[in-house]
């Protein structure tokens, strides 16, 4: 463990001393008014925007959303939003070796400088990777700035520490698949909100596929369910859409609404995210029908048009 690291866990160590232990679920709000809780998938989507800058950013504040983050640490350190483990998809100007070296195995001196936006376009060729202390620090004096953090290497603890150091931590989604994960977000950071998501990725519809999917995500949800959701706040079911059959979802229509019903019993907000029609309104409205408060997806532009037509009441 690097000098740097070593000293923000002992600043930790005093903060989360001095904070409240007791931890709240966000105050109940209006579905309409709750869609800024929507999150863009890596901050760009599939191709809308760089991955995780903080360009990218930016913008999804702009549009009323919640960007993800991807928390990785470099080699000396350094908490970077970064999806990839390495450069190879989205890195320009550097060599094919260097492209495939891991994020861990390389420096903050090292990557600073690369353009990780022309992968989209030139347009995009200033783009850099962002800090995770410069992202917090955007968000620092704008509350309506959430930030969903997908832990892929950076600790939770010093995601808390930072998040801390610029007073955002009640801003800050940490996310991850895992349920049994949040309680060592909990106890660091029990200001801080949480979101657990259950992916499933079957290969179609079928009966098979779709009872597979149920029993895979009823499993998680009985889990939870047993501990009274504790210290989940969030929710998120992967939903594969088939246009083509009588009943287009996977998990089903029934059984997803079952599983929104049981999520607000417990006074946790059901997000979704649709893998396979997330260019279309139509499905959006399905889901919003079922109960669902929020969407994650890969097309943010789809998604900001839906949210106004919710809010607005032209979404019919």
């Amino acid at each position: 463990m690097n000098a740097k690291y070593v000293l923000m866990s002992a600043s930790l160590a005093v903060l989360v001393g001095c904070q409240s232990t007791q931890w709240e679920k966000p105050a109940a709000i209006p579905r309409e008014e709750g869609l800024f809780r929507c999150q863009i998938h890596r901050g760009g989507g599939a191709k809308a925007k760089p991955d995780n800058s903080l360009e990218t950013f930016l913008w999804c504040w702009g549009h009323g959303m919640a960007p993800e983050a991807d928390a990785r640490l470099t080699k000396d350190g350094v908490a970077i939003a970064m999806h990839d483990d390495n450069f190879k998809r989205i890195g320009r100007g550097i060599s094919p070796e260097f492209a495939t070296k891991k994020i861990k195995d390389l420096t903050w001196d090292e990557i600073k400088d690369i353009d990780t936006g022309s992968y989209l376009g030139p347009e995009y060729a200033s783009t850099r990777i962002a800090t995770m202390e410069s992202v917090f620090a955007a968000m620092k004096g704008r509350p309506e700035r959430l930030l969903y953090v997908d832990e892929k290497g950076a600790p939770p603890e010093l995601i808390a520490e930072l998040a801390n150091r610029f007073g955002v931590i009640e801003q800050v989604y940490y996310t991850s698949s895992n349920w049994r994960l949040i309680p060592r977000w909990r106890k660091i950071a029990p200001k801080g909100r949480s979101m657990v998501w259950l992916g499933n990725f079957p290969r179609d519809n079928s009966p098979e596929n779709v009872a597979k999917t149920e029993a895979f995500v009823q499993k998680r949800l009985d889990e939870m369910a047993a501990t009274g959701f504790n210290g989940i706040d969030q929710v998120q079911i992967h939903v594969r859409t088939d246009l083509k059959r009588d009943d287009p979802f996977c998990p089903s229509t029934p059984f997803l609404k079952r599983a929104v019903e049981l999520l607000h019993k417990y006074g946790v907000s059901a997000q979704t995210v649709t893998w396979t029609e997330g260019t279309n309104k139509d499905v959006y409205r399905k889901l919003w029908d079922l109960g669902f408060d929020h969407f994650t997806t890969d097309y943010p532009e789809t998604l900001f048009e839906v949210a106004d037509g919710i809010r607005s009441g032209s979404f019919k």
